[in-house]
């Protein structure tokens, strides 16, 4: 079979000149992971597809000192939310796509589905709020709001809701994608299906084909994984892009699937007395989801995340001012999301308690499971916090509550590294069959207490996903606690796993190692054909996901 697809060309204009001026350029040096050093020749904001369109192809050629002729590298970055120095410059012009920020018309394509076209520089918060108010829903964003979308689909991010919904890959329905040469390619979802006896031909507009190989490894069927490029049989093209990380072409449209808002969401608190305890009711609050989804009684749980012993230290100073009580009995907490068929007030959920309490609450009720579930084990009801969907605020400050434990980690962690300046961020972002999270919870816990390293562990356990966090003091620390994730990404594997869950591989060496160890040397040569297929010259966003090749150039100084 063959496939051949048409590019637009670039517009024949000049683009825009890029920003240099040392404080405008400083903002844009670093993201959330804490990597560097960073340097950038330039910057270019554009609120257009076609003045990155005519930045890449009058950049393509560039003459320097010498009279040699490169391709000036660029390094996409939108919402700088990245914890793997994924948007960190290291010599590229740096391609910033915050100001490309539109919301389209929301179309209409069925009862229950609609479609949204969205720039890559739109916030996930006011995306969400923009949709709740027509009655519309996308449901794969991370538990950080002020991420991009743009950057959530680089990575293929996926959030809370991804037990019940998918990540971001399930959910993108087209894009719009600007090749290394100016040139702009569309591709809607069916529209190129292919398999390893595909030839692929993308034709450009000067004349000249890229032909694309399409990888014989297989992407693993997991929840979430955001490890390299993705392969199936057969292959979407929109999936190769989606988690390539910027390497592969700048996205400057996205078209999203949507669904209805969901009735009414129900936010639950409980501390657990041991991580043993609270393991054990995320398996039974899953057994409760997949029973509602099958239609048997149940309740709609749609995420549950968790916090260990040392995160919950961590952000007990937060607790006060988010007016949560945190029992002294606490050892660990979940964090749990229901969808339910109606909304409720405080007073219909004190008369359901009341029924409840007294047995007399129908069988079937969402509620009465969800209580149920925790009564099992024990666990006393008035020391879970709930937020009722006609409350917002509440909500929010129990999600608050969760999303604390990393900002505490990088406020220690900068603290730290005023006095040793090689203390790194050294966190986890794995991923298990949910059966092995009781095992890698254990396994994560030792392979840094082993090395002398203190860590803090959270994640979203409705999906197996762990995030342990190492808190090294000094450089040392760090090396072992790198080492600690290394071994780590290995005992992962063995389990069924992968050691890069969400975040994708960005800039992170032990990341990149990571990669190289999950896929061995013939996926990773089949990548590098892809990226050598797709970007020539190396120019996108190069030392990101994959390591600098040798040829690897820096931009001139003066563009």
């Amino acid at each position: 079979m063959r496939i051949r697809l048409r590019t637009q060309a670039p517009p024949r204009t000049t683009p825009p000149p890029i920003l240099q001026d040392r404080d405008q350029l400083a903002p844009y040096l670093e993201d959330a992971s804490g990597f560097g050093p960073a340097w950038t020749p330039g910057l270019l904001r554009p609120q257009e597809e076609e003045e990155i369109s005519a930045f890449l192809a009058h950049t393509l050629r560039f003459p320097v000192p010498g009279s040699e002729v490169i391709p000036v590298p660029v390094l996409p970055q939108a919402g700088r939310t990245s914890l793997t120095g994924g948007a960190v410059p290291q010599g590229e012009v740096v391609l910033s796509l915050e100001r490309m920020n539109a919301i389209g018309r929301l179309e209409r394509i069925g009862p229950r589905e609609a479609r949204l076209s969205v720039d890559p520089g739109v916030r996930l918060r006011p995306l969400l709020a923009h949709l709740a108010e027509r009655g519309w829903y996308y449901p794969p964003v991370p538990t950080y709001a002020e991420a991009c979308i743009g950057g959530t689909a680089a990575t293929n991010a996926g959030g809370a809701a991804t037990f019940k919904y998918g990540s971001t890959r399930d959910w993108i329905e087209a894009l719009r994608v600007v090749l290394y040469n100016g040139d702009v390619l569309e591709l809607w979802r069916g529209q190129a299906v292919v398999d390893r006896h595909t030839e692929v031909e993308i034709a450009l507009s000067d004349g000249s084909s890229l032909r694309l190989p399409i990888p014989s490894y297989r992407t693993p069927p997991l929840k979430k994984i955001s490890a390299g490029y993705y392969a199936a049989e057969p292959l979407d093209l929109v999936d190769l892009f989606i988690g390539s990380e910027g390497t592969l072409g700048v996205i400057t449209r996205l078209v999203l699937r949507l669904i209805p808002l969901p009735p009414a969401v129900l936010t639950g608190l409980i501390f657990t007395r041991s991580v043993s305890e609270a393991l054990r009711l995320a398996g039974a609050l899953r057994d409760l989801a997949h029973r509602s989804r099958s239609g048997a009684p149940g309740a709609d749980v749609r995420a549950i995340e968790f916090l260990d012993e040392a995160a919950l230290q961590l952000i007990l100073p937060r607790a006060r001012e988010l007016r949560i009580e945190v029992p002294p009995w606490a050892r660990a907490v979940l964090l749990l999301e229901a969808e339910l068929p109606e909304a409720l007030r405080l007073e219909a959920l004190a008369e359901r308690y009341a029924l409840w309490t007294e047995g007399q609450l129908p069988d079937g009720d969402p509620l009465g499971a969800l209580w149920g579930a925790i009564a099992s084990f024990g666990l006393p009801l008035e020391a879970a916090d709930w937020a009722l969907p006609d409350d917002p605020r509440r909500q929010t400050e129990l999600m608050a509550f969760r999303e604390a434990a990393p900002r505490m980690v990088n406020e220690l962690l900068s603290r730290f590294r005023a006095r040793d300046p090689g203390v790194r961020k050294t966190g986890g972002d794995i991923i298990v069959p949910v059966e092995e999270l009781e095992a890698c919870y254990a396994a994560s816990r030792e392979a840094f207490l082993r090395r002398g390293v203190d860590v803090a562990i959270w994640g979203h356990v409705s999906d197996g996903n762990l995030h342990p966090n190492g808190l090294p003091r000094t450089s040392r620390e760090t090396r072992a606690g790198q080492e600690a994730l290394l071994e780590l990404g290995d005992w992962v594997r063995t389990r069924g796993g992968c050691p890069l869950s969400e975040h994708g591989v960005g800039r992170n060496p032990v990341k990149q190692e990571l990669l190289r160890r999950f896929w061995g040397p013939e996926a990773l040569a089949q990548m590098w054909a892809v990226k050598g297929a797709l970007d020539p010259p190396g120019r996108l966003a190069p030392g990101v996901l994959l390591p600098p090749s040798p040829s690897h150039r820096r931009a001139p100084e003066h563009l």
